[in-house]
């Protein structure tokens, strides 16, 4: 369905673009990042759930480095065309070109659009800026609230209203699909997307609310799960083995954040909170980022938590401690809660460029991994109440 919803997009988009005597010229744009990121512990890799891999010891720079280019065009009035290609890093080691956007828009009244094809899953404040590092404060968005939904793309439609209501610009965004994920071993799906996001604007001020829900499937095939899951179809609590893995969950989503910039400082929060029945764990994080401009720099400090709210399952199966006991691990090894500080400055050395500097300093929760994998992927093991140094630097270009 997917590739047919794509395929019809782009064919669409090609026919209406030859045919219109009225279309403008291609209007392309791109970005990028190069971007590197090295843990003080030796064998700690830093985790973007959704986007990267595992790297080895030392400087990665698969983390954070991406490059993209985007088109637009006219193809008469009140219809447009967006494509935008990405390569980066992803889940399953490698690194080439995907299709990140690609839809067209219906603009029938000035206050009023229609997108239909792939665009980007607007679950966050940042959402639509995630992958343009150059529109961003930080070097990364706080993993704590950021790797609480990972899915970025969203395949169907939306519909944005305008309107302004006294001094406030109000945006109103139902929006509905389907996200696939390309996991390193199976891929996760939310098979029927429902949501809707608030914007309100006012002079240096913004505010966002936005609510999403799905079923999902998250199908696990790491060695640990294989051999958890195994121990409990083989054992009289083989039911429990249905709520770790498989085709039939369902999450919501909730987030809200507010922005505040008046060019000199600079203040934002958000807050997001993951409720999911079954193979993974439901959570919640927030961050507050405050910052100052001097110049062509602007200093700034991010506070950041993730907490775990209710394990992959809670099943009481201590009447065979050593099952209890692999349950137990199964559900550390998928919470990823964990707080941090940061420190960080940008540099705007360039009209598009930007040089950003950051320390950041993580302390992984109890019975938890955290945003963090072993170097190389080499196997799962709890980063619990450990202390991560992160030393990160990025420059970042628009153009």
């Amino acid at each position: 369905m997917t590739k047919s919803l794509l395929g019809a997009v782009l064919a669409l988009a090609i026919v209406a673009s030859e045919a219109s005597a009225d279309t403008g010229e291609w209007r392309i744009s791109g970005f990028g990042t190069l971007g590197v990121v090295r843990p003080t512990e030796g064998d700690a890799s830093l985790l973007r759930n959704g986007i990267n891999s595992a790297g080895d010891d030392g400087a990665d720079f698969g983390a954070d480095s991406v490059f993209g280019l985007q088109a637009s065009r006219s193809l008469g009035p009140g219809i447009d065309f967006t494509a935008q290609v990405v390569v980066r890093e992803d889940q399953k080691e490698t690194v080439e070109p995907r299709l990140a956007w690609a839809f067209i828009r219906f603009t029938p009244f000035a206050d009023l659009e229609f997108r239909i094809g792939r665009m980007r899953a607007p679950f966050f404040m940042f959402s639509e800026s995630l992958w343009i590092n150059y529109a961003n404060t930080w070097v990364r968005p706080p993993t704590e609230v950021y790797g609480l939904n990972p899915f970025s793309d969203l395949d169907g439609a939306d519909m944005m209203w305008h309107a302004r209501v006294g001094s406030y610009d109000l945006e109103l965004r139902p929006y509905i699909g389907r996200s696939f994920l390309e996991r390193r071993t199976r891929r996760a799906e939310l098979k029927r997307i429902l949501g809707l996001n608030l914007s309100v604007y006012r002079d240096a001020f913004s505010f966002f609310l936005g609510h999403a829900e799905s079923p999902f499937g998250l199908p696990w095939g790491d060695p640990l799960f294989l051999a958890v899951d195994a121990a409990l179809r083989a054992s009289p609590f083989a039911l429990v083995a249905d709520e770790l893995s498989g085709e039939d969950g369902y999450a919501r989503f909730d987030s809200v954040g507010m922005q505040w910039d008046n060019g000199e400082y600079l203040a934002s929060a958000e807050y997001a909170r993951r409720a999911v029945n079954r193979y993974i764990p439901s959570a919640h994080g927030w961050q507050v980022t405050l910052g100052r401009r001097i110049g062509t720099v602007t200093a700034y400090g991010v506070l950041a938590r993730q907490a775990e709210d209710r394990p992959v399952t809670d099943a009481d199966l201590s009447a065979v401690p050593p099952l209890q006991a692999a349950v137990d691990l199964f559900n550390d090894t998928r919470n990823t809660a964990q707080r941090s500080t940061t420190v960080g400055a940008r540099w705007d050395l360039h009209r598009n460029a930007a040089l950003k500097l950051e320390f950041s300093h993580v302390k992984v929760a109890d019975n938890s991994v955290g945003s963090f994998l072993l170097v190389d992927g080499s196997g799962t093991i709890l980063f619990s109440n450990r202390r991560i140094n992160l030393f990160s630097a990025s420059v970042d270009v628009s153009f």
